[in-house]
């Protein structure tokens, strides 16, 4: 197995992932709050598209999709190309019972939610829209940018890839179909929605 424990963005999600930990000290993330909107979910949802941005770009370099796309629609094209069932990536959070499957409703005519409705309108008129950054999008685009990352390091390491267990993402993981560890292992390894049989 090969281990890399320096991968690009990394870091960047872990501290996004650091600070949305932060943010469920003061509400829990929980359904009745997850319309709960704050000024510090705007900051994560716009950093973690931001770094989305960066990501996707790297993964269509690194799959070599030509032309290099523009714009979110372009690069579902790309990413599905590779990962056919990616918007079915499905992430938990053990610690508070909670699904997500944060590329759901993604296609080549919009983003997701969180995207569309969230990170769109912050960015362009965020006085117009104070509640566009909600508890569950800044949820849902963490764990976007953690989806990403995971398909796009098996696209560049191949099936090969893990890293250490420390570094490895606190709030929110991949579900594993019949794992009922859900990753605790000594070494950190994930399943994506096109290795696992349907």
């Amino acid at each position: 197995m090969n281990v890399f424990h320096n991968l690009p963005h990394w870091n960047y999600f872990k501290l996004l992932e650091r600070d949305l930990e932060e943010c469920f000290t003061y509400v829990q993330p929980c359904e009745q709050h997850f319309n709960v909107y704050s000024d510090h979910f705007a900051r994560i949802i716009l950093m973690a598209s931001s770094e989305i941005e960066n990501c996707l770009n790297a993964f269509a370099a690194a799959a070599g999709c030509e032309p290099k796309p523009s714009r979110i629609g372009g690069h579902y094209t790309c990413v599905t190309s590779k990962f056919p069932r990616f918007c079915s990536t499905k992430l938990v959070l053990p610690r508070y019972a909670a699904e997500l499957t944060p590329w759901d409703g993604w296609c080549e005519a919009s983003g997701p939610d969180w995207w569309s409705q969230g990170y769109n309108k912050i960015k362009h008129d965020r006085e117009g829209h104070p509640n566009a950054p909600t508890m569950l999008r800044a949820m849902n685009s963490v764990g976007a940018l953690l989806a990403l990352l995971l398909h796009f390091y098996r696209l560049v390491h191949g099936g090969d890839c893990g890293m250490p267990l420390e570094i490895g993402p606190k709030l929110m993981i991949p579900w594993e179909k019949d794992n009922d560890f859900l990753g605790v292992t000594i070494s950190w390894h994930w399943e994506l929605p096109d290795e696992i049989g349907a």
